[in-house]
């Protein structure tokens, strides 16, 4: 039984540390983020994990939410699978709300879900940072300005 324990909580502790999240999004109400470590590609679907960390709390006490995407990258569809909605910063904490959708989009250009959207499908298939057009488009160098400049220069080293 406690070989059975021990290898359940390793198992745990491996997957909550191979977490990478990649800032790919700044707008006034947060900050997105994406867990380059953990993105699995079959054929031209992408299954990734965003976190949102939220500048303000909402009424309920929510800081942050953890979701779970499929993108076909061909069709430019997204599937929102599911969330959590955490108490703490950057998906710490208590949970609050968690909820399973399955809900299917066409992301409109210059929004957090077509950035991201991609940014996975890119970063997945060229298996390093994407800087593509996407980060250049007018909107982004707007907004973004830190983004850009963060992205970039760290990239650089």
């Amino acid at each position: 039984m406690r070989l059975v324990l021990f290898h359940l909580l390793f198992l745990f502790s491996a997957n909550v540390l191979a977490t990478n999240w990649q800032k790919v999004y700044i707008n006034p109400m947060g900050e997105s983020y994406v867990d380059v470590n953990n993105l699995q590609k079959r054929n031209n679907v992408v299954y990734y994990s965003r976190l949102f960390d939220y500048t303000q709390p909402s009424p309920i006490g929510v800081n942050s939410s953890v979701s779970q995407f499929t993108v076909d990258c061909i069709g430019e569809k997204i599937t929102w699978l599911s969330s959590k909605y955490y108490k703490g910063r950057m998906g710490k904490g208590e949970v609050l709300k968690e909820g399973n959708f399955n809900r299917r989009m066409f992301p409109r250009p210059d929004t957090v879900d077509y950035i991201t959207m991609k940014f996975v499908c890119n970063y997945k298939q060229l298996n390093t940072h994407y800087q593509g057009e996407i980060l250049r488009s007018s909107y982004l160098v707007k907004n973004n300005k830190q983004l850009l400049n963060s992205l970039f220069v760290s990239n650089q080293d």
